[in-house]
């Protein structure tokens, strides 16, 4: 199991939000992916059912060999 930090800002830039969870994926690669699904399908870690995907993400998975920030573009809602 993976550590993964989540750190959440909204459009305007402003702090948001910090979260984290248990991954069970090793891969960075496939920890990003994770978070993106999570994102596109409203269950990003304490944040209420189908919220998040108007938000910044930064993703930080602490001990990994190759830990490196990465960050995840809000995705485009309909209006």
């Amino acid at each position: 199991m993976q550590k993964v930090n989540l750190t959440l800002f909204k459009t305007t830039g402003k702090y948001g939000y910090e979260g984290s969870y248990q991954s069970g994926h090793e891969s960075l690669g496939d920890i990003w992916d994770e978070v993106r699904h999570m994102q596109r399908t409203g269950t990003l870690p304490g944040l209420c059912p189908n919220a998040g995907k108007e938000l910044y993400i930064l993703v930080n998975a602490p001990g990994h060999e190759h830990d490196h920030p990465r960050l995840i573009l809000p995705i485009e809602v309909e209006k």
